[in-house]
């Protein structure tokens, strides 16, 4: 069916209809009777090859997404694994010792005037590596600290200061993190790919109604005063 031939059956069938009731009973059909009648499977017979076409890429990328959910809680997962044993090695080969702090901690030099309360400052500090000899270094100390202060930090085997393991709070936070951008990457690029595709549609289709409205007075039986 042509374009032009389903804006004649438009017209013709709320033409017909005897009372306005109906006008309003049609248009007040719930929602979802509406969206399944734009079903692929629909009999409805004002539907196009292209509306068929367009319904069907739409259950498609529903689907896609809602099968998705499954495959990112498993990188999810994947993830908060990968990182507790991460966490679980960092504990084994990492410790908490006793820093003492030999000047004045000062403020980083890219802090500037954007510079938070609770942003820690760096002081120069000596500590006792694992194999008992002395270590130097900035480490992080907290507000108002002074010289000969003690501070905790985390060293490695070697006696450098790094970074405290994560907790397993930390793990989930960034395993869901990791599941939620899986996610939106699939459903953004599925949601990118349908609208590209309605949007080349409808193009094709405002040629095709341009074409036929042109040869409507060409057509046996339907003229245009």
């Amino acid at each position: 069916m042509t374009l032009c031939s389903t804006l004649f059956v438009l017209i013709a069938e709320h033409s017909g209809k005897e009372h306005p009731e109906e006008v309003e009973m049609e248009s007040s059909r719930p929602l979802t009777l509406r969206w399944w009648r734009l079903a692929p499977w629909s009999r409805n017979s004002l539907m196009r090859p292209t509306d068929r076409v367009e319904s069907f890429a739409v259950l498609m990328a529903i689907l896609f997404m809602l099968m998705l959910v499954p495959c990112a809680a498993a990188f999810g997962t994947v993830t908060y694994t990968d990182l507790s044993e991460q966490s679980l090695t960092d504990r084994v080969n990492r410790h908490v010792t006793a820093a003492v702090l030999v000047d004045d901690p000062r403020p980083r030099m890219d802090d500037g005037f954007t510079r938070s309360p609770l942003i820690h400052d760096y002081a120069p500090a000596r500590w006792a590596g694992s194999d008992g000899l002395p270590r130097t270094g900035d480490v992080e100390a907290p507000p108002n600290a002074q010289v000969g202060d003690t501070v905790d930090v985390w060293i490695d085997a070697n006696g450098d200061v790094v970074d405290a393991p994560r907790t397993g709070t930390e793990n989930a936070a960034i395993a869901v993190s990791a599941a939620l951008c899986v996610w939106a990457i699939g459903a953004t690029t599925a949601i990118l790919l349908l609208a590209i595709g309605r949007w080349a549609g409808a193009r094709n289709r405002m040629r095709q109604w341009d074409r036929e409205w042109g040869n409507v007075d060409r057509t046996p039986g339907w003229t245009i005063n």
